[in-house]
C-alpha cells in the first residue's frame, strides 16, 4: 500500500528482523479487517510453517507432489478429488477451462480462444461479484440472468441456451436470489457444469465437502482463510471434472507436447504443501476455543472503549459466509450527533498513526453515511486488540 502519510511510508532504522522492511520503505501494519489479500493474506503458523521448512529442503517433482496433495485433500474431505491452485480465482478458471474442453486435447489447446465452443456461464445478477471475472480468464462468457433486485428460477431458465456450458453459485447466497439446491435441480435439467465460489467457506468444517457431495462440479476454496497464506487455494470437484481440470494447469504445460494455457497459474511445493498442512490443521482445531478467544479479544476492547456516551456495541460474524457462526467482529457504531469526530476522521487516524491500524471500513472506502465501524479480531496477533482499544480512545480524546 503506498500513499502520502500511509502505511508505505519510509522507515528510519528498524528493529531486529524488520530490517528487510525498512529498506523497502514499508512498515508492518495491525490488521483487524480480515484476510484480505491486499494485506498479505493469512498468517502461517505452527505446523504450516513447518511443512514449507520441509519443502525448503529439497528438490520435489511438483507434478508428483500436487497429485498426493490433491489424494490427500480429497481423503480428508470424504470427496472424490481436489488440486491446489495458486488461490480461489485461479480455481474458477481452471473450473472453467474444464467445463468448457471436458479435457479434450484440441480444446485445451485452444483455451483461451473459445470461439463456437460452449463457453457460456449464467451468473445470477443478485449476486453478482467481481469474483465472476475469473471466468473469463479461461475464455468464459458471463451470461447475467433477473437483476439486482431479485433472480428467479425463470429468469435463469430464459438465459441457457446451446453456449451454456454452466451456472456459477456465489455460495453465501442472498434472499432474492435462487438458491443452491433449485440452482442444482437447474442445472441437472440442462446438463450443465455447477462452479461453487466457495472461496470463505471454510466453517462449520462440511462446507468444504457440502457443495460437490450434493452435486456441484467444482467448488473454489482459499487457503487464506484457513491459514495457507495468499498463494494457496483448492479447487474440489468430481474425479472427472479435476482431471479435466489438472489437464488445463500448469502441471499439463510441461513436456513435448505442451498445449494447456495455465502455465501462469503455476503453484509452488511451499504452496502445496502449504494448502495441505493448513487444511488437516483446520480440520482438527479446536474452534469452538478458536471462538472463545475471539469474545475475550472483543470484551476486552469493549470494556477500554465502553466509558464513551456516544458509542455502541454489538458482536458480528465479519465474514461472508452461507451458515451463522459465532462473532468475530466487535461492531461500534458512533452516535454521529454527539462524536467529537467523523467515522471517517478516525479511520483514517488509524491508518495514518503509528502502528497502522486497519479495521472495517477500509480508510479508502469510507461510506460518509456509514455510522459503524468493526474490528475484526480473528486476523490479531497477541496483545494488538489491547493496541486498537488504545488507540481509539486517544483519537476520540479519552
Amino acid at each position: 500500500m503506498a500513499g502520502n502519510g500511509g502505511c508505505a511510508r519510509l522507515m528510519n532504522g528498524g528493529r531486529t528482523g524488520l530490517g528487510l522492511l525498512s529498506d523497502l520503505g514499508v512498515r508492518p501494519v495491525i490488521n483487524a479487517h480480515n484476510d484480505l489479500t491486499g494485506l498479505g493474506g493469512s498468517l502461517p503458523r505452527g505446523p504450516v510453517l513447518e511443512a514449507i521448512s520441509v519443502a525448503n529442503e529439497s528438490f520435489l517433482e511438483v507434478e508428483s507432489l500436487s497429485d498426493a496433495a490433491g489424494r490427500a485433500i480429497a481423503g480428508l474431505l470424504g470427496i472424490e478429488a481436489a488440486l491446489v491452485t495458486p488461490g480461489a480465482a485461479a480455481a474458477a478458471v481452471l473450473a472453467t477451462a474444464a467445463c468448457i474442453t471436458e479435457g479434450r486435447e484440441d480444446l485445451v489447446a485452444r483455451i483461451p480462444d473459445t470461439t463456437g465452443l460452449r463457453n457460456e456461464f449464467v451468473v445470477q445478477a443478485g449476486r453478482r461479484t467481481f469474483y465472476d471475472r475469473s471466468l473469463e480468464g479461461a475464455g468464459g462468457r458471463i451470461v447475467m440472468a433477473g437483476d439486482e433486485a431479485s433472480t428467479s428460477e425463470a429468469d435463469i431458465e430464459n438465459v441457457i441456451g446451446e453456449r451454456t456450458a454452466g451456472i456459477f453459485f456465489y455460495a453465501p447466497g442472498a434472499p432474492n436470489v435462487v438458491p443452491f439446491d433449485r440452482v442444482l435441480v437447474i442445472a441437472e435439467r440442462h446438463h450443465l457444469a455447477v462452479i461453487v465460489d466457495a472461496a470463505e467457506q471454510v466453517y462449520p468444517l462440511d462446507n468444504f465437502s457440502k457443495y460437490v457431495r450434493a452435486g456441484a462440479d467444482f467448488a473454489t476454496y482459499s487457503g487464506k482463510f484457513f491459514g495457507a497464506g495468499s498463494m494457496a487455494g483448492i479447487l474440489t470437484g468430481t474425479a472427472a471434472g479435476i482431471t479435466a481440470a489438472r489437464s488445463n494447469s500448469y502441471l499439463a504445460f510441461e513436456g513435448p507436447d505442451a498445449q494447456a494455457f495455465g502455465r501462469h497459474m503455476k503453484v509452488g511445493r511451499t504452496e502445496i504443501v502449504a494448502a495441505y498442512a493448513a487444511l488437516k490443521t483446520w480440520l482438527e482445531m479446536d474452534h469452538a476455543q478458536r471462538f472463545r478467544r475471539y469474545r475475550r479479544l472483543m470484551d476486552s476492547m469493549r470494556s477500554r472503549l465502553d466509558g464513551f456516551p456516544y458509542l455502541s456495541f454489538s458482536y458480528e460474524d465479519g465474514s461472508a459466509t452461507s451458515d451463522p457462526k459465532p462473532p468475530d467482529s466487535l461492531r461500534v457504531t458512533f452516535d454521529r450527533s454527539r462524536s467529537p469526530k467523523s467515522l471517517a476522521k478516525v479511520v483514517k487516524e488509524l491508518h495514518e498513526g503509528e502502528p497502522c491500524i486497519i479495521l472495517r471500513p477500509h480508510y479508502q472506502w469510507v461510506d460518509p453515511d456509514r455510522d459503524h465501524l468493526d474490528i475484526r479480531v480473528s486476523t490479531l496477533q497477541a496483545g494488538q486488540e489491547k493496541i486498537i482499544a488504545d488507540r481509539l480512545a486517544e483519537i476520540l480524546g479519552g
